[in-house]
């Protein structure tokens, strides 16, 4: 049972890490001897300290057991080998929740802490260290970002009136909930027609995400945005990335990371597998897909999409020229399911959120 404790504790830590650490794992680590926690850590964000280290830094104690929620590293990156100072601290076990899916680790740790004669326990809470590390699973096993798509919809899943017009769909205190959720990724994705139409600023607000990075991502098929639009502004915290097709007649480079990439088979739009490819080069771990709703087609007919955020107001729109979340649809005997699907409800809405089946 105080196995569970300490690996309970060690995931809670690491959740401090949340939105900081990418394309790096969120991970936590606590150290036990005699039933007596020692000391704690956990990783804060790109570049710095892992948690073995923190919560070893200033330890005396050999013979401790060290709970991590992700087998220690072996090789050297932006820090040292975890497994290094492990072997230095002299501490007797390591209980691991999840092995490390890149391919650099990948039970490569493990097996070094065992020819040098730890003991080693591997799979406690394995389920909720994957969950809480799903991004960067998605990011490592299969090459690209982890995508979620997020929008704000009425009851009959309206993204727009019949004027399309969508401003607001959804009421301050739902915006506020699902602009809170933008820090959690790494980039943030809009189409052109949502920019030209809204004049986003699709940056961060909120005090708690004050010193975090995030990537504006735009899809422009014909490369026809306006340099005065907001985009294009405060590209330090917020860098621009532009997509358009090769195949279109304006080839400008309007900002550094602008790629030209092929049309999507259909022609309708651009080939996602490799807006995909091409973030995940730029070291871009997460994105949330914020429309519109023929870019959600787009995901959703591909199935390049991991994950699905309604903000879903309490109001029917209707209208058949409004625009819907997922207009091309699919057949009654092949639906796309969300499963561990979870409600949040809230004074004028709800809040639905899911993973792809």
């Amino acid at each position: 049972m105080n196995h569970i404790k300490y690996m309970k504790a060690a995931l809670n830590i690491s959740k401090k890490g949340l939105g900081f650490t990418e394309p790096n794992p969120m991970v936590g680590a606590v150290l036990v001897k005699d039933g007596k926690i020692l000391s704690v850590g956990f990783h804060r964000h790109f570049g710095a300290p892992h948690a073995e280290q923190m919560a070893l830094a200033d330890c005396n104690e050999t013979g401790a057991d060290l709970y991590v929620t992700l087998e220690p590293c072996l090789h050297y990156g932006k820090t040292p080998p975890c497994t290094d100072l492990i072997l230095e601290k002299r501490v007797k076990r390591v209980v691991i929740a999840m092995e490390d899916p890149n391919a650099k680790v990948s039970g490569k740790g493990i097996a070094k802490l065992r020819e040098n004669g730890v003991q080693v326990e591997v799979g406690l809470l394995k389920e909720e260290a994957e969950e809480l590390n799903r991004h960067y699973i998605v990011y490592m096993t299969q090459k690209r970002p982890y995508v979620t798509l997020k929008t704000g919809v009425s009851i009959d899943c309206k993204l727009t009136d019949k004027y399309r017009k969508s401003q607001w769909i959804t009421d301050a205190s739902l915006r506020e909930f699902s602009h809170s959720f933008r820090g959690e990724f790494s980039a943030i994705m809009a189409g052109v027609q949502t920019v030209i139409d809204d004049n986003p600023l699709l940056t961060l607000r909120e005090s708690a995400w004050e010193s975090k990075r995030l990537f504006r991502v735009v899809l422009d098929s014909q490369n026809r945005l306006d340099l005065n639009l907001n985009i294009f502004y405060d590209q330090r915290r917020f860098p621009l990335v532009l997509f358009s097709s090769n195949a279109a007649e304006n080839q400008t480079v309007k900002v550094p990371r602008h790629f030209f990439v092929s049309p999507a088979a259909d022609g309708r739009g651009l080939d996602l597998q490799e807006v995909l490819d091409a973030l995940h080069h730029l070291g871009i771990a997460s994105v949330m897909v914020e429309g519109g709703g023929g870019m959600f087609d787009s995901f959703l007919r591909t199935r390049l999409y991991d994950e699905i955020v309604f903000s879903t107001a309490n109001k029917l729109i209707g209208g058949k020229e409004s625009v819907q979340f997922f207009a091309e649809g699919v057949s009654v005997s092949e639906p796309i399911y969300l499963i561990n699907s979870k409600i949040i409800a809230l004074e004028t809405g709800y809040i639905v959120r899911g993973y792809k089946g």
